[in-house]
């Protein structure tokens, strides 16, 4: 069980505190690194990705960097900002405002906090009573740039080995080569990270809280020469703000070229599990296959199929293209086999463990989409078996659109803050929403390719669920996602079940009668 005692520290939780502990060693993200710490001259660079992507990782990371630099740096989260004079009625000019002020005053607030001689009490003092008392002076951008200027410091040259003992010689000299590109002259870094927060998406207009925050960030960043800022933000959430009709959807196309986008799919989970496999075995001082010390076999079956997989493939397809799914997987399965004082991982363990798993999923599913679609988890348990009309968990386009269509008749759905009426706009809507956030997935006829086909990714193309688009959608086929078909497999197995009336079965009159 060393083995696998070793593996849970290199899959501990999934979390980005968990993580925090095997940053340097498990560094994955060098080309949004090299992207993040170098948002050009006057804006920020706004860093999208899914919920466990990776964005708080690349944002810990650079952190560590741009610190150990000698370089002045805030992590600030929606709560060091204090917003709380917003109302619904606030005029987009007053929430720009409002975010300005809160914005530089939390950033006061984080260096006071640091104390390590950046911080000016009397310019936070001063700026702190001129917000209280509703007044600027005419000269308010000059003191603010000159207390930026006063704290901004140039990099410190460091040797790379000794600061960073634990990254690999390549991944050390990619990041040399990145620093020495970026950090450049005296310089202040801010990252924002979980920016949604600020808002909540399924009210309307709270979209433009977000927008707001991110117009106070880019003025900053052109008012001030010195800051260099990185906000992050959902994926779901930027696709929202570009789509807002009664938002600033004239701003997107300012922001859409400082998107530094996280990687996603299969194979870049793939290569996560790789290495932190490769780090595992290598602390266990075995060579060879990576997933032998922990794995029993090459391959094993998932639950209610009769088809062996690698496990490669296994782990992988149940991440919802995330690295957090994954490593939560491996950290309960590598949990179970402890368990079972076993010295491997094997198919039994996976099998027991993918039901609950799944179901776990799901509830983070329902979290992650409370905002957009309260009611997603009621649609999710609509695709049963039954309700696929080709093998497996697959159904054509025309099934796909009957199937929305027909849920609008089953239940109140609202979607993004708006009830949804039956129609089949509506109905395209709901499709659209199932395969943005990666219930359904959308699969292609390749030649090219060694299976025949090839999964669509949403994110690069996010119309193509449309009616104007039916031409396109009647070319593919549709198959619900393979994290969510363990727990439909248990929903499947439940309703047929119960199926009939629950009648008692009688007791048999007894044959004799027993005489007195």
């Amino acid at each position: 069980m060393k083995a696998l005692r070793e593996l849970k520290k290199w899959f501990p939780t999934g979390t980005a505190e968990g993580e925090r502990a095997i940053l340097e060693e498990a560094f994955i993200y060098i080309d949004e690194f090299d992207e993040v710490i170098e948002p050009p001259r006057g804006s920020p660079h706004l860093l999208i990705g899914r919920k466990g992507s990776g964005k708080t990782a690349v944002i810990d990371f650079s952190e560590t960097v741009i610190e150990r630099h000698g370089i002045p740096v805030i992590k600030l989260s929606p709560t060091d900002i204090d917003t709380s004079i917003i109302t619904d009625d606030s005029s987009t000019g007053e929430m720009n405002k409002i975010f300005l002020d809160a914005l530089i005053l939390s950033i006061c607030k984080k260096l006071s906090e640091k104390s390590i001689g950046w911080f000016d009490s009397d310019f936070y003092t001063m700026y702190s009573a001129a917000v209280e008392a509703g007044v600027r002076s005419p000269d308010i951008w000059g003191r603010v740039g000159k207390f930026f200027s006063s704290i901004a410091k140039g990099p410190t040259k460091i040797d790379l080995n000794s600061s960073f003992p634990h990254l690999t010689s390549a991944t050390r000299s990619e990041i040399g080569g990145a620093v020495e590109r970026a950090l450049q002259g005296e310089t202040v870094h801010i990252f924002i990270d979980d920016t949604d927060q600020v808002s909540n998406p399924d009210k309307p207009g709270h979209l433009n809280r977000i927008w707001s925050l991110l117009l106070a960030v880019r003025l900053l960043a052109e008012k001030i020469p010195q800051i260099k800022a990185v906000i992050s933000l959902r994926t779901e959430v930027w696709e929202r703000l570009k789509r807002d009709q009664a938002g600033q959807r004239d701003q997107t196309d300012h922001f859409s070229s400082l998107v530094v986008e996280m990687p996603g799919g299969n194979e870049h989970v793939e290569e996560i599990i790789l290495r932190r496999l490769q780090l595992a075995a290598g602390r266990l001082a075995i060579a060879g296959d990576p997933y032998n010390p922990f794995f029993e076999g090459s391959a094993a079956r998932a639950p209610g199929s009769n088809e062996a997989r690698s496990w490669k493939h296994l782990l992988s397809v149940r991440s919802r293209g995330r690295p957090r799914d994954t490593i939560q997987l491996i950290n309960a399965l590598a949990k179970r086999a402890i368990q079972a004082k076993a010295p491997k991982i094997t198919e039994k363990h996976f099998r027991d463990e993918m039901p609950g798993f799944s179901k776990k999923i799901v509830e983070q599913f329902a979290v992650e989409t409370s905002g957009e679609c309260p009611t997603a988890v009621e649609i999710l348990r609509t695709f049963t078996r039954n309700a696929f009309n080709d093998s497996g968990y697959s159904m054509t386009s025309e099934h796909a659109f009957q199937h929305c269509l027909t849920l609008l008749t089953r239940f109140g759905i609202t979607l993004y803050g708006i009830p949804l009426k039956h129609n089949d706009v509506a109905a395209f809507q709901i499709w659209s929403f199932l395969y943005i956030s990666g219930v359904l997935s959308a699969r292609a006829s390749d030649s090219r390719t060694k299976n025949g086909f090839r999964h669509l990714d949403p994110m690069q193309d996010l119309t193509l669920v449309s009616k104007s688009r039916w031409n396109d959608l009647q070319k593919l086929m549709w198959e619900l996602n393979t994290v969510y078909r363990d727990y439909m497999t248990n929903i499947s197995d439940d309703i047929e079940a119960s199926i009939g009336l629950a009648v008692k079965v009688k007791a048999r009159e007894s044959k004799r009668i027993r005489k007195k």
